[in-house]
């Protein structure tokens, strides 16, 4: 008898557990058929304390296993290799909260994707990822694959709609990640997690972001006599400044399949290519922007032309193209479908190539595509009975991913790279980059469990090849009972086959041994030679980029002027056992480095890397080093009418490497999305002086663990970051504001409130205090006023109609309230931005809640400033996101601004936010945590900073 089956059928029903043979054969593969993989046991557990128990008795017996949702993914992801377990999460499918306010819900992960949409769709809202299989596919699965699909052109891919998990690590450990508002404080775990494909652990509950159904769809579709005019048609759309819902191509061969099946929709048979797109938002404008597509179109060659003239036609069109998998078994009996990506612009070059590929190897290839976004799905058609076949396909199928990537592209944009594509991932990764996500694995997945031999290749190995042998106490911790994550025990990493996957990468131990410790704890109290070190620096950067501090000649500046010269820079701090903090303008120091807690040695200044690398207009994506300002890379971009949409504290300084690093989201947040939804790649130093890169410049990517998540918010504590890609947007047509001022602060807030909920799509609504009101507003003289500013951006005609009617919900809701409107508004937003860092306050602190939850955090606000005395300088309020940032004067002493921050971040954690110090004096830092991490992300966080920065070569925040 199996003793593994013996323990879990221990706790388990019977219908819970499958182990013999004949049940198990289903579960040898996934949706890609090519890889199969029987697993030693199928559990299928109903609740997280389940899929807890589960993993506790899989870690006592070292046995791996692979989480599974429907079985959907198309990149053998799932396969439970080396006798594994599979876990089955979905018959944990439970919709366990919608907050219709707050537009979220929180679901159990089996849930099937189109449910969730279909439960919320009397609100008003729905759940935009939409991948084809939708109508199958979980909501688990999709944040496994970090799943894109048709509509995630305009409104992202699961990430960016994944708000909160609840997460099982490999040790049976229960973890929640992110929260109710999707702005992390701390490193941002959940954005790691989101993409990992079941190799971190299980998510059991999601808190999902609701989106606004559109008032109105306008869905088109154009026949193209060539792929490569449709190709130059896609191209024209993104370059004309339309961002379209959804953007979609199929070429001849799939019209054809189609066309012969029961997803006919009446595309023209001799087409050897069709475009349909999807324009969303308000009616009011979105004529006007249909028509622009359809001159595009037919400026490059569209034959024909049409509009879904109702409900029913524009559900049979999309049905055509969600159908088109099914159809081409037409075509052929077996398919291999690819899936890459490549910028926009390179589309019609990459299609004739994938066609001459097929071409070369004999094998008819047809094509079927998310254009917008430049994510290929080539099907290479073949019979799988044929062993000559089966070996061209292969080959050509790596052939068209070398041809994309030589294209600026990557492997695959979200079918995820699983077990089918890991031999490709160098294509992309050099070893150090490899190395950086064996690292992050490590964290999260000490002991090597969670789905072995997917992503990395072997013999890289996957951290799943390290036998790890933990103290007997440790382990008694990790194994019985769901103790909490180990963070202090020595731990022994020896290279083993254990479950034939070898590896040959030493990876730093999960908990620093006593030797890095030491090492880290001595580096604070070791003796400085600042002359010694400014002679070996100027040695790399020159003498007159090396130099003592302003404040203090036993702190050192140095600006290196290439990515070289930071390497050799962080090399030698590392050697030398110096703390170093990275340093764009420096208007964030306070927040980290006045601290007391860790005494800096080195500055790295980014000033002297400040080039835009590359800006392709025609792809929405611009490369620029760390050390460009935000506002001189965004003048560079209006010469193409493209913009950065981000607004962080900022008078004209900021650096892009800042901007990032500190993820410092601004009032156009709600409007366009957090930093991280911008950031598409980059390159990062490491302590030790090795350059890795992280993403890519494509607007869509899967490839590997995203590490951009990693850096982004990071504070400069993991890594030097020196270059950055960019998603941009179009610059819009037209922009105006409504003031609105009034002494009443809650009444403006429900007065917003009341134009979110309106569906108006505003893409700032700020709440100002007197005293910053004054600052941004010169001709605000009020000292006990209020303002509300409330913008809106987009065609003229959508403008008009969305001002005429919120200054009507405005004045109803606040009747007191004087109102105007700016057309010519960016100087009143140029200036909020400028004035949250020219305050000078020595304490700032930012916190982030459910919008409905924003009104106790101000009331909390004055009840301390009344009772504790403390001078609020200024403040200013997310009225559609919940942020809330505060600028407090020296007033007060620190016992009682650390009471009263204590119960503000109690308040925000009991609303699922949170709340973090951007500045504070050295004894306040000292007695408060600055992001207030707990439980096990505060572990996990500490395990990424040990993997990144075992001798604590980055200053700490």
């Amino acid at each position: 008898m199996d003793t593994l089956i013996t323990s879990l059928r221990a706790f388990l029903k019977r219908e819970q557990l499958l182990s013999q043979p004949d049940e198990l054969l289903v579960y040898e593969c996934d949706g890609l058929p090519q890889h199969k993989a029987r697993p030693r046991a199928v559990v299928f557990p109903h609740s997280t304390a389940e899929v807890a128990e589960v993993m506790r008795v899989l870690m006592r017996e070292r046995v791996p296993f692979a989480p599974r949702g429907a079985g959907t993914g198309l990149s053998g992801g799932a396969l439970a290799l080396g006798r594994g377990v599979v876990i089955e999460t979905a018959r944990m499918r439970r919709l366990l909260k919608v907050d219709v306010e707050n537009r979220l819900a929180v679901v159990e992960t089996g849930i099937v994707n189109a449910l969730v949409s279909r439960a919320v769709a009397p609100h008003g809202l729905h759940y935009a990822p939409d991948p084809s299989s939708q109508p199958t596919c979980t909501v688990g699965g999709n944040i496994a694959e970090n799943a894109g699909g048709i509509h995630c052109l305009k409104y992202g891919t699961t990430v960016d709609h994944v708000l909160g998990a609840r997460v099982v690590l490999s040790n049976g450990e229960v973890v929640d990640l992110g929260g109710a508002t999707g702005e992390p404080a701390g490193y941002d775990l959940l954005g790691l997690f989101v993409g990992s494909e079941g190799t971190f652990g299980i998510a059991t509950e999601a808190t999902l972001r609701l989106t606004p159904t559109p008032p109105a769809v306008r869905t088109l579709l154009a026949d193209f006599k060539s792929v490569d005019d449709a190709s130059r048609a896609v191209s024209a759309i993104i370059a004309a400044g339309i961002i379209p819902a959804a953007l979609e191509m199929v070429d001849g061969a799939t019209i054809r399949a189609v066309e012969a099946s029961v997803f006919a929709a009446g595309i023209p048979l001799d087409a050897e290519a069709a475009l349909l797109v999807e324009l969303d938002g308000l009616d009011a404008g979105l004529d006007e922007e249909t028509a622009h597509v359809e001159s595009i179109c037919l400026h490059h060659g569209a034959r024909t032309w049409r509009r879904a003239a109702d409900e029913a036609e524009r559900k049979k069109l999309w049905a055509a193209r969600k159908g088109a998998f099914g159809a081409m078994g037409r075509i052929s009996p077996d398919l291999m479908l690819q899936d890459a990506v490549v910028p926009r612009s390179r589309l019609p070059e990459v299609l004739a190539e994938t066609y001459r590929i097929g071409a070369k190897y004999r094998l008819p290839v047809a094509n079927v595509f998310h254009a917008g976004d430049g994510n290929l799905h080539p099907f290479i058609c073949f019979d799988s009975r044929n062993e000559d076949e089966v070996r061209r396909v292969k080959e050509a199928g790596r052939e068209m991913m070398e041809t994309c990537v030589r294209a600026g592209g990557t492997i695959t944009g979200e079918h995820g790279v699983g077990l089918d594509k890991s031999e490709y991932l160098p294509l992309i990764f050099s070893e150090a980059d490899l190395r950086a996500m064996l690292r992050v694995r490590a964290a999260f997945d000490p002991h090597g469990l969670c789905n072995p031999g997917k992503i990395i290749p072997a013999p890289l190995g996957c951290g799943e090849a390290r036998a790890v042998v933990a103290s007997k106490a440790a382990r008694r911790r990790e194994t019985n009972g769901g103790g909490a994550i180990s963070d202090t025990s020595e731990v022994e990493v020896r290279q083993a086959d254990t479950h034939g996957f070898p590896s040959s990468i030493p990876l730093v131990s999960p908990a620093l041994n006593a030797t890095a410790r030491t090492q880290t704890f001595a580096r604070t109290g070791r003796a400085f030679d600042a002359a010694r070190a400014a002679d070996a620096l100027a040695s790399i950067v020159g003498a007159e980029h090396a130099s003592a501090g302003e404040t203090t000649k036993d702190v050192l500046t140095v600006e290196p002027g290439s990515f070289a010269e930071a390497c050799e820079v962080l090399r030698l701090a590392s050697s030398e056992g110096w703390t170093v903090a990275p340093q764009g303008a420096g208007t964030w120091l306070d927040s980290q480095h006045d601290s007391g807690r860790q005494r800096v040695n080195l500055f790295v200044k980014t000033t002297r890397l400040a080039r835009l690398v590359e800006h392709e207009p025609a792809d929405l994506v611009a490369t620029a080093e760390a050390g460009l300002t935000l506002a001189r890379f965004n003048e560079q971009l209006r010469r193409a009418d493209q913009w950065l949409p981000l607004d962080p504290p900022d008078d004209g300084r900021a650096t892009l490497g800042g901007v990032a690093a500190t993820a410092a989201s601004g009032a156009h947040a709600p409007g366009y999305g957090l930093v991280r939804s911008h950031v598409l790649g980059m390159r990062v130093a490491l302590a030790d002086g090795s350059l890795i890169r992280a993403g890519s410049r494509v607007v869509k990517n899967v490839a590997g663990y995203d590490l951009c998540k990693l850096f982004v918010g990071s504070y400069g504590t993991l890594g030097l970051i020196l270059e950055l890609t960019f998603k941009l947007r179009p610059l819009p047509a037209e922009s105006a504001t409504l003031i609105a001022r009034s002494g009443d602060y809650a009444s403006l807030l429900g007065a917003a409130h009341a134009v979110s909920q309106a569906r108006l799509f505003p893409v700032a609504a700020e709440l100002l205090s007197p005293t910053l009101a004054s600052a941004v507003d010169a001709s605000h003289d009020s000292s006990d006023e209020h303002l509300l500013l409330v913008r809106f951006a987009g065609t003229r005609d959508a403008v008009v109609h969305q001002t005429t009617r919120a200054r009507e919900l405005l004045t109803s809701a606040a009747s007191r309230a004087s109102i105007e409107m700016l057309t010519d508004d960016a100087a009143v937003w140029k200036n909020l931005a400028a004035a949250s860092v020219r305050d000078g306050a020595r304490l700032v602190w930012r916190a982030s809640v459910p919008p409905t939850r924003l009104a106790d955090l101000l009331a909390l606000l004055e009840i301390h400033a009344e009772e504790d005395g403390a001078e609020v300088s200024a403040w200013q309020a997310g009225a559609c996101d919940g942020r809330l940032r505060v600028s407090v004067g020296t007033a007060g002493d620190d016992d009682r601004h650390v009471r009263a921050l204590e119960k503000l971040r109690r308040t925000a954690r009991e609303a699922g936010g949170h709340l973090v110090l951007e500045r504070a004096g050295v004894e306040l830092q000292q007695r408060i945590d600055a992001w207030g991490a707990k439980g096990g992300a505060l572990i996990l966080s500490r395990r990424l900073k040990e993997q990144f920065d075992p001798g604590g070569t980055f200053a700490e925040r």
